[in-house]
């Protein structure tokens, strides 16, 4: 029975060890489907638990030659979309990834995808940190 305790508390310790080594939390992680080669769009929101300012500067996946930051802004009447080179994470603070403004654009698909399938994807920050994440495909009806 103690040697039961032990290895739930280790396990324990291992846990957390792993949580606070995360430098941010993500939710509602999710990609936009559409059909056929079209480039897709991603969307989640990023807390900052770090102490000091974090920058995010990119991203990667197998499922995608290309992941880019982008942010929609209005100009003129019109709306376009504005590569992001990075973004810096006040501490506490959540940025949304949402339609509208800051998402990722997805080009090259490398394999095919269908709601419900899962995407791997890699945030990379600019202190050398990577954070792995599952983006979720969903319809464009789940908006």
């Amino acid at each position: 029975m103690k040697r039961l305790l032990l290895l739930v508390f280790l396990l324990g310790l291992g846990m957390a060890a792993q949580a606070a080594e995360s430098p941010v939390s993500v939710s509602n992680a999710r990609v936009r489907w559409l059909p056929g080669d079209l480039p897709l769009a991603g969307y989640f929101a990023i807390t900052s638990r770090e102490a000091s300012p974090l920058r995010l500067v990119g991203f990667t996946s197998p499922a995608f030659g290309q992941v880019m930051m982008h942010r929609s802004v209005a100009e003129d009447g019109m709306q376009r979309m504005v590569d992001v080179e990075g973004l810096d994470l006040t501490p506490g603070e959540t940025v949304a990834f949402a339609p509208g403004g800051y998402h990722l654009m997805l080009m090259d698909r490398k394999q095919t995808l269908q709601p419900g399938d899962e995407v791997p994807m890699t945030l990379r920050f600019s202190d050398g940190r990577t954070l792995d994440v599952s983006f979720r495909v969903e319809g464009v009806q789940a908006e």
